[in-house]
């Protein structure tokens, strides 16, 4: 409860300090107005997640499957449209949590539209947790909220307690891509592992960068015994 307090308190200071308006055109009330909101390009094609090349619906290339633990990936949007980075790093850093819920209306909107849905049979949708010293600090988790809105949307089964985040680590947005492999190695483990076995999992995440965020938690899960790990993502650098 004084927690809580407390994380209000921090909330109210930091409206005072970052006004609502939209990142995109200054409209009051609005950290993403709707009009800028459908302004956000959806991607038009995917990418295997290692190489980057053009793939069918995001799955990884017959080239990379022994180079990667990911099977495939999905985005939404473009990180280096400025808009979508400024209101992603604004969620996080800002904690804003409105601009995660407007950010989820483009991915769910292209896994609506495609056939991408047909293909995603997820026995498990786990979020990338965060430490307990930066959840603690943040308050929330991006990436468990977005995938509770996915989870829901879809109907699919979310699981929060699975994976966790057992080594604190520097931000790897901080990083160069080299360093983010070491920074992020042996950072999860799996709490149970006769929950992954044989599972179909989707791995739920904000931005998909190198990913190597993404690919040693998939290491870690495949190691446990998942049969496929998909990552979602709302944006690919």
């Amino acid at each position: 409860m004084i927690l809580n307090f407390f994380k209000q308190i921090k909330r109210s200071i930091l409206d005072l300090i970052f006004p609502i308006e939209c990142l995109g055109c200054g409209k009051e009330e609005f950290y993403l107005c709707p009009d800028c909101l459908k302004l956000l390009p959806l991607t038009e094609k995917f990418v295997c997640p290692n190489c980057q090349r053009p793939s069918k619906n995001g799955a990884t290339c017959l080239r990379c499957q022994n180079k990667t633990y990911l099977d495939g990936l999905i985005f939404a949007l473009d990180y280096k449209n400025s808009l979508v980075r400024k209101a992603i790093i604004k969620s996080k850093y800002n904690f804003i949590k409105d601009l995660i819920y407007l950010l989820a209306e483009p991915l769910v909107k292209l896994i609506e539209n495609t056939e991408i849905k047909q293909n995603l049979n997820p026995d498990l949708v786990i979020p990338i947790p965060l430490h307990k010293k930066r959840l603690l600090y943040r308050g929330f988790n991006q990436s468990e909220i977005l995938a509770q809105i996915l989870c829901q949307k879809f109907s699919w089964p979310l699981a929060i307690d699975i994976l966790k985040k057992v080594k604190s680590t520097r931000s790897q947005a901080d990083l160069k891509a080299q360093d983010r492999l070491t920074n992020i190695k042996n950072a999860f483990k799996v709490m149970d592992q006769n929950l992954v076995k044989n599972k179909n999992i989707i791995l739920i995440d904000d931005v998909f960068t190198t990913g190597a965020t993404l690919n040693e938690a998939a290491k870690v899960l495949k190691k446990a015994g998942a049969k496929t790990v998909w990552a979602i993502t709302l944006a690919k650098d």
